[in-house]
């Protein structure tokens, strides 16, 4: 179960999606944290976002403009309307002819109804973004609406015969299959959440060859803990119906425990086994794993375990 950190330190560009819930920008905020410790000028960004993530699990609010974090570290927001201007004036000569067209409201209607044109011009911002910075992290939004963006540049060459929106999409499929691009999947030990995760590579695979096997990361895992002592007690315990409430408390928490770990066990074979072998495991954090909680120190703790295993894999 080998997981190459050396691609994922020489990428440079990062995609991170998964199910909502699954601790998607808490990874991207530690990658990020994980590559500009190491001296990378590393921005993590968001995609369009009404309701910020960044903010909490890395304490800075995301403008569209860069902001920056700590040392080698940024982060950005990347809105449609900003994004758009940005666009339209790598695309377009003449700083007036770009301020015709955002002013004209028909113009600004038919842009805003057009199927693929936001996708478009979002992935053109990440694409500028790459070359500006050593690597660039992006929390990508959960897995049904990251396949609908990842999906556009395909259909966009298929429909046009040229132009811009054509030119920049073969130029995204190129950077998309670059050996320095990077798909990392986010899941966690419940069943229906890896079907998810599976199925997303399935269809991402299907829709966008280009893409290499993802590094699929494992979150909230339980690392096995209960020796065969305890599981014999836990079935004792289990057959009793006189337990007083400690016993009861003992008996509720190692059952948690022991499911969680068979969880953590099968989802680890069935995500191997589907997705190439490519999955790493991060263990509970924060007030699950019995450390100090808080969105930024459970980024804290998810980037110095990227950091251990780092150091274990290079061992």
């Amino acid at each position: 179960m080998s997981v190459s950190f050396e691609h994922l330190e020489e990428s440079r560009l990062i995609l991170v999606t998964g199910k909502g819930g699954t601790g998607k920008s808490t990874l991207a905020s530690a990658i990020a944290g994980f590559s500009a410790a190491r001296g990378k000028k590393t921005i993590v960004a968001e995609i369009d976002s009404f309701q910020t993530s960044l903010d909490r699990t890395l304490g800075v609010t995301p403008d569209f403009e860069p902001k920056r974090v700590r040392k080698d570290l940024y982060v950005c927001n990347i809105t449609w309307k900003e994004a758009l201007t940005d666009w339209l004036r790598s695309t377009i000569s003449g700083e007036r002819i770009v301020r015709m067209i955002l002013k004209n409201r028909v113009v600004q209607l038919f842009l805003d109804a057009t199927p693929g044109v936001r996708e478009t011009v979002i992935l053109s911002r990440i694409h500028a973004l790459t070359r500006e910075y050593d690597q660039v992290v992006v929390d990508m939004p959960a897995s049904g609406h990251a396949l609908s963006i990842l999906r556009v540049p395909h259909i966009a060459t298929s429909l046009l015969g040229g132009g811009p929106i054509r030119e920049r999409s073969e130029e995204i499929i190129e950077l998309l299959g670059d050996q320095h691009t990077q798909l990392c999947i986010v899941g966690i030990p419940e069943e229906m959440v890896v079907n998810e995760t599976i199925e997303l590579w399935e269809k991402l695979s299907e829709q966008n060859p280009e893409i290499s096997s993802p590094m699929v990361v494992l979150n909230r895992s339980a690392v096995p803990t209960t020796t065969s002592e305890e599981q014999d007690l836990l079935e004792k315990l289990s057959a009793l119906s006189d337990l007083n409430e400690q016993e009861q408390e003992v008996l509720l928490a190692g059952r948690i425990e022991s499911r969680l770990e068979s969880a953590t066990e099968l989802s680890m074979r069935r995500l191997v086994e589907a997705i190439e072998g490519r999955v790493v495991s991060i263990p509970r954090l924060g007030a699950q794993g019995g450390l100090p909680a808080g969105p930024l120190k459970i980024t804290e703790q998810m980037q110095k375990t990227l950091e251990r295993i780092r150091r274990r894999g290079s061992a």
